[in-house]
């Protein structure tokens, strides 16, 4: 196959996988009253299906590993496919709580290894492109995200909650078209000298990397998990309120996934400066929704929405700052893990300082702590060391 037959078809797989990667998250949720109505979900149900995500996200760093290092990219990734479709038609088909757990777990865990191995998809056919590519591919997640949240009640308004959950089947089936060409190619991502996961614990950059994506988890997460609720018990406002403010801390998300990919390769220097910015969005963010009332609460929450600023960069620094790879496996997948592990530990411990106080200030408070602990990863950045020279 020509090189640049290769590109286009890397390029289309990597959008459509992109696509993807969080339909399992946003789809569920709105649909529930719908569920019930057929199928009991014990409240214990319900709060296993709201970690469901960090959980199964952190827990498919472990099972990205292995195959990609035997198999290669490609066959890995078309098997991650097959499991996504799967995962939405068991759960669309789902006669009791288990099985809509199994079938969410299923799609979920596929779509966290999908989450490791783009950056190396990225870093393997678009090496001078990272930046670029990098954008567009975290652009199109957060699409993912939006889409599957908004078009999961009409949907079943009209042809009931099965089909609202089972058409994500149909986009995951599509990214085979281009995916299955590209796995003549896929070969065994070589471990190098020092790039496995336990050697990576030994790189402070590495380290920081996974602490910025483990900022941006916790924020994102926790705020789709409990935002609405917070802001109806502490800041005083409607549910319609609190849904379309949780709608704006989204998109924040989508400019700074355009824009910042791009500034962190052309700009190295800007790179601890994005941390920074991050980090001081964040701690505003909580402190406003901590000390203020109802008025200006958009603002605060804006500011809280660009507290991930991070995101979009540790997704590119997995590129960036990896000489080989199989570092940027390592990096991926270590990173991932951590991140995804912190978020499901924030989540449930949000939930647990609720009940414990009855109120929403201890959260606000690690909120504010997590953010301000997160500026340190900038100062490691600074040192603009490679992962690679850290561990070898």
């Amino acid at each position: 196959m020509q090189e640049r037959s290769q590109k286009v078809l890397a390029l289309l797989a990597i959008a459509l996988l992109a696509l993807n990667l969080r339909t399992a998250v946003s789809s569920l949720s709105p649909v529930v009253g719908f569920i019930q109505q057929e199928i009991a979900l014990p409240i214990v149900t319900i709060g296993l299906l709201g970690i469901a995500a960090p959980l199964s996200f952190a827990l498919a760093t472990s099972l990205a590993y292995r195959p990609a290092k035997k198999y290669g990219v490609e066959i890995t990734l078309v098997v991650v496919v097959v499991a996504i479709v799967s995962g939405h038609l068991f759960r669309a088909l789902a006669w009791d709580s288990t099985s809509l757990f199994v079938g969410s777990m299923l799609s979920l865990l596929a779509m966290g290894i999908g989450n490791v191995l783009l950056p190396v998809m990225v870093r393997k056919y678009f090496p001078n492109r990272i930046g670029l590519i990098s954008a567009i591919y975290i652009t199109l997640t957060s699409i993912s995200a939006t889409a599957g949240s908004l078009f999961a009640v009409p949907v079943a308004e009209v042809f009931g909650w099965r089909p609202s959950l089972g058409q994500w089947a149909i986009m995951a089936a599509l990214t085979l078209i281009p995916l299955l060409p590209l796995r003549g190619g896929s070969t065994p991502e070589i471990e190098t000298q020092g790039s496995s996961r336990k050697a990576i614990w030994r790189s402070p950059t590495a380290i920081a990397i996974g602490g910025i994506q483990g900022m941006t988890s916790v924020f994102g997460y926790v705020s789709f998990a409990w935002l609405p609720l917070l802001l109806i018990e502490h800041n005083a406002v409607s549910q319609f309120q609190g849904g379309a403010l949780l709608a704006l801390f989204a998109i924040m998300g989508l400019p700074v996934s355009l824009i910042v990919p791009v500034l962190a390769q052309r700009k190295p220097a800007l790179q601890a400066w994005i941390v920074y910015f991050s980090a001081a969005m964040g701690v505003i963010g909580s402190l406003g929704l901590l000390l203020a009332g109802s008025e200006l609460l958009w603002l605060w929450v804006v500011f809280l929405g660009l507290g991930p600023t991070m995101f979009p960069l540790a997704l590119t620094l997995y590129n960036l700052r990896a000489r080989e790879r199989s570092t940027v496996l390592a990096v991926s997948a270590f990173g991932q893990g951590l991140s995804y592990s912190l978020a499901t530990i924030m989540v449930m411990a949000v939930g647990i300082s609720r009940e414990l106080t009855g109120g929403w200030e201890v959260a606000l408070w690690m909120l504010f702590g997590v953010a301000a602990l997160s500026a340190l990863a900038g100062l490691q950045l600074q040192k603009n060391h490679l992962v690679d020279d850290e561990i070898s």
